[in-house]
């Protein structure tokens, strides 16, 4: 049976993807301030008292300029930051991921990349999520069919689910399947009033455990990312 108990605490909807992505952004702000600026100038001083050597006949060093490259993060903008910050936590999900399941952190890379593709396309969704829920169903199987004709990453079963599907997509293909697992999760979040526990439990079909256990493993990918970003 389901602990009601820790439904009560977990039914909370753990997604804020737009507080997640302003963290991203404000975090390599702070990041790039103190980490350029101040070896640009460093740089620069030393430098200076090159301007009259000559490298050769062709190559002269020229003068080299009395203002310091503008790093503000204001002329990066905020879409090169936000790029920034993502690409730290993707890393640092797929050495975590890859390590856990003796894979090659490539073969873990582009299924994360997919998952954050598809998060980015929904409110309400976080790519830690989908990473969790593959984690679940099949441990990064892209080929593994169970014997109720569950298949792929996110372990959708074609015969409930064909509207979300053309006859020519194969779920055993990472970007379809996890495509079409993201739009049942959604589809189930909102039949469950915006309960992501309850979501995950129809999910699952009632499995023991499943909704809890997804979402620690999500929470944990959430924070490897967000320490890579700070830590990076």
């Amino acid at each position: 049976m389901i602990n009601t108990k820790n439904l009560n605490t977990q039914t909370t909807t753990l997604h804020h993807t737009p507080l997640r992505r302003n963290l991203y952004r404000t975090t390599v702000r702070v990041l790039l301030v103190c980490g350029l600026l101040a070896p640009a100038g460093v740089l620069a001083n030393g430098l200076v008292g090159l301007q009259d050597v000559t490298l050769s006949s062709q190559f002269a060093l020229q003068e080299w300029p009395t203002e310091e490259p503008d790093f503000r993060p204001e002329r990066l903008g905020d879409q090169h930051l936000q790029t920034l910050a993502e690409e730290a936590g993707k890393e640092a999900q797929a050495k975590y991921l890859a390590k856990k399941f003796k894979q090659h952190p490539t073969a873990i890379r582009k299924y994360i990349d997919l998952a954050w593709a598809e998060a980015e396309k929904r409110e309400g969704i976080e790519p830690e999520l989908l990473i969790a829920i593959m984690q679940k169903e099949s441990a990064f199987r892209a080929k593994v069919q169970n014997r109720y004709g569950a298949q792929g990453l996110m372990q959708v079963v074609r015969r409930w689910h064909r509207e979300k599907l053309s006859p020519s997509e194969s779920l055993f293909d990472p970007e379809v399947n996890i495509r079409v697992g993201a739009d049942i999760l959604e589809e189930y979040i909102e039949l469950a009033g915006g309960s992501l526990t309850k979501a995950l439990i129809k999910y699952s079909g009632n499995a023991r455990s499943y909704s809890s256990k997804v979402l620690k493993e999500s929470r944990k990918l959430a924070e490897l990312a967000d320490q890579a970003v700070v830590s990076g």
